[in-house]
């Protein structure tokens, strides 16, 4: 048997996704979605990091800078204090004692009577007096009440002084690293304040001997605000590869996308042979229609029968292919709702729904062709007919020892039907009732065939007092060569339903409430005078 090729016609995200049947193409699709997970990965641990070390930074800035006003208020306080006395006083050491304690970054104070002499000091720690020749150097040319930034001899330590007047000055001695408190500065932050003279102090995180491969530094930087104390603040985060691409979520990623662009490899792969298959059938139904026609030219009743059973197949079909479709179109309007329009889910969606409809509509066409052999119908007396063929079939309900009984309106009961057909339905469902009431072995077996009107709809009831229908069987009566009778082909209610149908019409069954079955059969009244006239003629 030789395949069809591709269609050249096929849907644009079918097209698309062809390059999954090739394995080289496959991994190649699949680094490409590893390389924009990573890409994403980086950027956005990055993004976070950034934000992180910039929040980090503004925080001690701020912390910085108010700990840094606090040593010009003390300048101040101590200023005023000291300028009330040009001796050493208790007052005077109290309060720069107590400074001491309570603000553990300043180590030292010093009261300088200029040029050179210490008046008072005290120190505290790694704190050491000031040399008064320094101090007179950095104040001598400031007016009084101004202060100034000194370097001091200690690494990490440096002085504010101020001039209280023409012969006094005060000098704070600066502990930096004291400047940051406790928890405030990240474990993985390096931290830098540096003045215009250079760098004064460094802690925190060790910056790494060597940059690995991809990592970077976030920084921040910015000063702090002071105007007497001109000093700089740096925080550095060092950023590894593994930080900014960690490994586990990478992996988990990898495995997951692989398994599904397989998933969806898979699902293609059976598309194509379902397809194929499919292509495959619908050629050998075409040779069995062939066929089929060939034997409807020697043979009218057998074609009869065969066009009820593909009526039957396109019945059955046409059940799942509904279900196929409602679910297809449900999945596609759910994976619309959770953002995954347009992605290979959705194409196997939509490829479902179109391929249903294609196939409902074959069905369509194949039970229209089936019923073409339909002959025209016309409005005639339900009433007439029924009796017709009641009197036709009471022979043999006779000879079988059945009695059968009519009921009938006395008004016309104008229908459009076609009466050989209507006539053959009746004759069926008779016989089938004397079957049953004989298959149960009673002695006043009776048929009852009624017809009455029913709104806009006119009731052809035939009743039995047989054994009834069992609860199994009764749901599939009118399937297709389903049968209860050992010798029966299970197409005769079958084809009564169907010629009912073609009237607008209905048939079922359900057992009656004394014993036996009722089958009824519902049949439209003519709606119009020109229909009754059309009877009348």
């Amino acid at each position: 048997m030789r395949f069809p090729t591709p269609d050249p016609a096929a849907p644009p995200m079918h097209r698309r996704l062809t390059f999954l049947r090739s394995s080289a193409a496959l991994a190649g699709g699949w680094l490409l979605m590893l390389a924009a997970f990573g890409l994403y990965s980086v950027t956005s641990h990055r993004q976070a990091f950034e934000q992180e070390v910039s929040e980090s930074g503004r925080a001690l800035q701020r912390a910085i800078s108010q700990r840094v006003a606090q040593h010009d208020a003390h300048l101040t306080g101590l200023s005023a204090l000291g300028l009330a006395q040009a001796q050493p006083s208790e007052d005077f050491d109290l309060v720069a004692r107590s400074i001491l304690r309570f603000y553990p970054r300043i180590v030292a104070i010093d009261l300088i009577r200029l040029p050179a002499e210490v008046v008072s000091s005290a120190t505290s720690g790694d704190g050491s007096t000031a040399d008064p020749s320094q101090v007179s150097r950095a104040v001598d040319m400031l007016t009084p009440g101004k202060a100034a930034y000194g370097a001091d001899a200690k690494r990490g330590h440096y002085r504010v002084m101020k001039r209280m007047n023409e012969t006094m000055a005060v000098s704070l001695d600066i502990d930096g690293a004291k400047l940051v408190e406790g928890e405030e500065l990240p474990r993985w932050a390096t931290l830098r304040l540096s003045t215009a003279e250079g760098l004064l102090l460094e802690t925190g995180a060790k910056p790494p001997a060597s940059e690995g491969f991809f990592a970077r530094t976030v920084s921040f930087d910015a000063p702090i605000a002071s105007a007497t104390q001109p000093l700089r603040l740096s925080l550095q985060r060092h950023v590894t590869l593994a930080q900014l691409l960690p490994p586990l979520p990478f992996a988990l990623f990898a495995a997951i996308s692989l398994a599904g662009l397989v998933l969806v490899r898979s699902l293609m792969k059976h598309r194509q042979d379902a397809a194929l298959a499919r292509e495959a059938a619908e050629a050998a139904s075409r040779r069995e229609a062939l066929r089929q026609h060939e034997t409807k030219l020697a043979h009218a009743l057998r074609i009869n029968s065969m066009g009820e059973m593909a009526s039957g197949i396109a019945h059955e079909l046409t059940q799942p292919l509904t279900a196929l479709l409602s679910q297809s179109q449900a999945g596609r309007r759910i994976a619309a709702a959770n953002g995954l329009t347009d992605t290979p889910i959705d194409a196997v969606l939509a490829a479902n729904v179109l391929q249903a409809k294609r196939a409902a509509d074959i069905l369509v066409r194949l039970r229209a062709y089936v019923g073409k052999s339909a002959l025209e119908a016309g409005v005639h007396d339900l009433g007439r007919h029924v009796a017709d063929i009641v009197a036709l079939s009471r022979i043999d309900l006779d000879r079988r020892g059945i009695a059968l009984e009519i009921g009938m309106p006395e008004a016309p009961a104008l229908a459009r039907i076609d009466p050989v057909e209507i006539e053959q339905v009746i004759h069926n469902l008779i016989r089938n009732a004397a079957d049953a009431v004989e298959q149960s072995g009673r002695a006043d077996g009776r048929v009852l065939v009624s017809l009455k009107p029913a709104g806009q709809s006119y009731e052809i009831a035939v009743s039995d007092n047989g054994a009834g229908i069992p609860p199994d069987i009764l749901p599939r009566l009118f399937e297709p060569f389903f049968s209860s009778k050992p010798d029966g082909m299970g197409l005769g209610l079958s084809l009564c339903e169907s010629i009912v149908e073609r009237f607008d019409g209905s048939i079922s069954a359900q057992n009656g409430a004394g014993g036996g079955a009722v089958f009824t059969v519902r049949l439209p009244a003519a709606r119009d005078m020109q229909e009754q006239e059309e009877a009348a003629e």
